[in-house]
């Protein structure tokens, strides 16, 4: 028999191989010193077990992730972390008996306790049944894990495990009372309640059947040629009501506006300035790997790095720019879903890389905006290589008349434009250092909007 006792003689040799693969595991690149299986909890009569693992790093630090697990005789051997007494030890989600159980879970209101932790399963509506319905993995992994049942509900597994309150459940609930329909409704939330404090587990939402992430819609419409304007322009007007909704408080702190200062200001133009250089050095280190195609735009780029540095793009002052307010975080168009009535947003979660207190604070929600413009360049270079340039400005065109008309013209909205402007050059800059790193071969999509930064004479 195989018990809490004998998992957490498990350590790194067993789970380190099976972490490496997880593309949920963020902290890939760190020289990991340890890993320990803690907070286990066997579920009654099964052989599945609610648990986490704490990952030590050789620089002191540690984080905490979440990974149930199941004991089964059979089955695919790529799915396998270790061989435990002649039973294959998987990740429990690959179980349909485990996918039930957290169905079941929800349904009754159930708690899982042992004498270290305890697990919550809270419905925020009438989840009865929901254990019943069929259920099944989403088949793209993704920094947590996601299970349907039925075209009723669809529930996130987050891995990473931060005390504190997570912004995807907390922005969620807030919506919620405002009004805004714009996203899934939030029907339940799983907490766990370990030495470290509370921390958001799951969440379950209702499902929207028929859906489609925007990436892929606005793919298969690029690439069968169809006019999006309309869309793209609803698109941009559900982002103006949800920042509007997000601004909306008067009586929660979290969520109250607050004044945009000089110090906010240097502040984002300091970051953006960081990005830059970070990103220029690592195209210099990286110039000589790259496809001969690019290199035009690389050396256009490293020469006149210094005027990019020296010009970035700012309002002069925060006058008339607009409060700070809670925002998205992460915008671009794998996070919004289209549905047969419109647009929906989802995955309040932020930047999973940021750090759970800068994921809940308030900046201005033309990062947002930026951060969406960025994504038409993307789909424009995927699924219009061939015009990517007309079919972006054509998209950024729509969307903005959706969203604020005076953003189509600096002359309109000179400050508001200006800070748009810095962020969308963060994002270039932050995109350029993540695509020399990890996909060469795309660090074309960025360079080509960074040239454009350029004054005209040097994109000659």
């Amino acid at each position: 028999m195989t018990t809490p006792e004998t998992l957490a003689s498990l350590g790194r040799a067993q789970l380190e191989p099976y972490l490496a693969d997880r593309r949920w595991f963020g902290a890939k690149g760190r020289e990991v010193v340890s890993i320990t299986l803690r907070d286990v909890a066997p579920l009654p009569d099964t052989a599945l077990f609610l648990a986490c693992i704490r990952v030590r790093f050789a620089d002191g630090d540690h984080t905490d992730h979440q990974l149930p697990l199941a004991l089964r005789k059979t089955g695919d051997a790529a799915e396998v972390i270790t061989t435990i007494n002649g039973q294959q030890l998987v990740d429990a989600t690959a179980e349909p008996e485990f996918r039930k159980f957290l169905g079941d879970a929800f349904a009754r209101d159930l708690t899982v306790e042992v004498p270290d932790c305890r697990w919550r399963f809270t419905p925020l509506s009438d989840l009865t049944g929901l254990g019943d319905l069929p259920n099944k993995l989403v088949g793209a992994e993704q920094s947590n894990t996601s299970i349907i049942y039925g075209d009723r509900a669809i529930l996130k597994i987050f891995r990473r495990l931060e005390p504190g309150v997570n912004p995807d459940v907390e922005v969620g609930r807030f919506l919620a009372r405002t009004g805004f329909r714009g996203t899934p409704a939030l029907l339940g939330v799983a907490t766990l309640h370990a030495s470290d404090g509370p921390c958001v587990a799951g969440m379950i939402q209702q499902l929207m059947p028929g859906a489609t992430d925007g990436w892929a819609h606005v793919l298969a419409r690029l690439r069968s040629g169809d006019d999006l304007s309309t869309e793209i322009a609803a698109l941009g007007a559900v982002t103006r009501e949800l920042h509007a909704a997000l601004a909306s408080a008067t009586d929660d702190p979290d969520f109250i506006p607050e004044t945009t200062r000089r110090e906010d200001l240097d502040r984002w133009r300091d970051a953006t300035l960081t990005q830059a250089r970070t990103a220029l050095q690592l195209l210099a280190e990286r110039q000589p790997g790259l496809p001969a195609a690019i290199l035009p735009d690389v050396l256009r780029v490293l020469e006149h790095a210094p005027s990019l540095l020296e010009s970035s793009p700012a309002p002069d002052d925060v006058a008339g720019i607009g409060p700070r307010t809670r925002h998205h975080g992460d915008y671009h168009l794998g996070q919004v879903l289209h549905t047969a009535d419109g647009w929906r947003i989802i995955d309040f979660e932020g930047e999973p890389a940021r750090p759970l207190q800068e994921r809940r604070a308030k900046l201005h929600p033309l990062r947002d905006v930026a951060g969406m413009l960025r994504s038409f360049a993307y789909a424009a270079a995927v699924g219009a290589p061939e015009r990517a340039a007309a079919v972006e400005h054509g998209l950024r065109t729509a969307f903005l008349t959706g969203y604020d008309r005076t953003l189509l013209n600096t002359r309109d909205d000179p400050k508001r434009a200006a800070l748009l402007a810095l962020f969308t050059a963060e994002k270039l800059f932050y995109e350029l250092a993540y695509e020399l790193g990890s996909r060469p071969t795309w660090a074309w999509i960025p360079l080509a909007g960074i040239t454009a930064m350029l004054p005209a004479e040097a994109r000659r």
